[in-house]
């Protein structure tokens, strides 16, 4: 993926050295993961391996935009330098999993096992390409009563879809900061959450869930 090289190169050097210092730790954390790139012809599991520790690298090193130390004009360039290269890579890890897609349209637990069919939810679910994900919610809610995708990954999937288009969740997954809190963003019907859930598989109860994305503290738009 020599583009992402350079489109990293782009955005890992600035003129404040604290800037640069940060930028320079969040392009090394993705260059130390491109390096281990699996060679061409490397089976699924590997390749989806691959996408999903780029996935996770930008995510867990998300925090360096709240760094403590930055003035307010050090964290907006941060955060506008950040954002722009977790969309590039979101949307190249996407043409990464186009290529990946088998002759049946999408990824199962019983033939592809777990972790391709998860990683496969993460990179879709992540992805700029609205299109992508409509089409994988499809493709899941098929395969979902055999089981060979997860449930909750499903939900999150839907939810998504459904905040994105401006309409109320079912499942309860999707948060956002409003006036300082984290809070639910609107569901359907609040009093069926678990009902929902369960009938899906999905396990988790919407106060867990409540707990797990710690509603209510604060954030910043």
């Amino acid at each position: 993926m020599i583009g992402l090289f350079l489109a990293l190169t782009a955005s890992c050097s600035h003129a404040d050295p604290k800037v640069a210092d940060i930028l320079g730790r969040w392009c090394g954390a993705i260059q130390e993961v491109e390096r281990q790139r699996p060679i061409s012809g490397a089976n699924l599991r590997v390749r989806m391996h691959h996408l999903i520790r780029l996935d996770e690298v930008t995510r867990q090193n998300l925090w360096m935009i709240e760094d403590p130390t930055l003035n307010l004009e050090q964290r907006r360039i941060v955060e506008e330098t950040l954002g722009a290269s977790l969309v590039e890579l979101d949307a190249r890890n996407t043409d990464e999993l186009k290529k990946l897609l088998p002759k049946s349209g999408w990824f199962t637990n019983r033939r592809h096992g777990r972790q391709v069919t998860h990683g496969a939810w993460l990179i879709a679910q992540h992805s700029p390409d609205n299109g992508l994900r409509e089409y994988a919610l499809g493709k899941m809610f098929v395969l979902l009563r055999s089981g060979d995708v997860e449930a909750r990954d499903y939900a999150l999937t839907f939810d998504r879809v459904q905040v994105r288009k401006g309409l109320p969740q079912r499942y309860g997954s999707q948060a956002r900061c409003f006036e300082g809190r984290l809070v639910l963003q609107p569901i359907e019907n609040e009093a069926a959450v678990n009902s929902h859930r369960e009938s899906i598989g999905w396990a988790q109860t919407l106060e867990e869930t409540r707990g797990d994305l710690e509603i209510g503290k604060p954030c910043n738009a």
